[in-house]
């Protein structure tokens, strides 16, 4: 399986969303994630673990050729704000294309243009991931489900919470479920209902 994250509104949780999909699917499977972004946010929190890091291996876009027949699974992390060409080409590359979107206006703009080119170019395996969602009684991220599904364009079920435990993986170089933090657990939970709907979808 081949999925590949993306946007082009660049602070959606697009790397957290990666490292976590991987950190799923590499519980089913052998799993390679490539690091696509140009400046190479995925390597770099692989590079911070200690002890145990990552559970599976990060290699960079150049570097994909070389491994991807070892694997069962593949997560790419994308460029921000990739061309139309390339963004194209993305998705047909891949079983499923993930957006990220965060419930905040100007990040809604961007998610708002990539889902329009993603029309415009014909792209039809993909789903949106709301991420960053602030609890209640904020509601942003209700608000933007209902706006996208209103439009009818694909969502997963799961949204995945504005929690400072990510934060505190991407320091440590680790999934968010080896953290000492007590939403840890929920974090996790978020990404591996998303994971669980990929599987499902694909």
């Amino acid at each position: 399986m081949i999925v590949t994250v993306t946007s082009y509104k660049g602070g959606v949780g697009k790397t957290t969303t990666a490292i976590h999909i991987a950190a799923f699917l590499h519980r089913l499977g052998p799993t390679l994630l490539v690091d696509g972004d140009g400046i190479r946010s995925a390597t770099k929190w692989s590079q911070r673990g200690t002890g145990h890091g990552l559970p599976f291996k990060v290699v960079g876009d150049k570097e994909m050729g070389k491994y991807i027949r070892d694997y069962e699974h593949t997560v790419i992390d994308t460029e921000g704000n990739p061309s139309d060409r390339d963004f194209k080409e993305l998705a047909e590359g891949c079983d499923l294309m993930v957006i990220p979107a965060e419930p905040e206006t100007v990040a809604t703009d961007g998610l708002i243009h990539t889902l329009e080119k993603l029309q415009g170019l014909g792209v039809t395996k993909y789903k949106v991931l709301l991420t960053k969602v602030p609890p209640p009684p904020r509601s942003e991220g209700r608000l933007l489900r209902e706006m996208l599904a209103a439009e009818g364009f694909p969502l997963f079920a799961a949204d995945v919470p504005r929690l400072a435990a990510f934060e505190k993986a991407a320091a440590a170089g680790v999934p968010v479920y080896d953290v000492k933090d007590e939403r840890a657990a929920r974090a996790w939970a978020a990404y591996e209902r998303a994971g669980e709907e990929i599987v499902r979808h694909v």
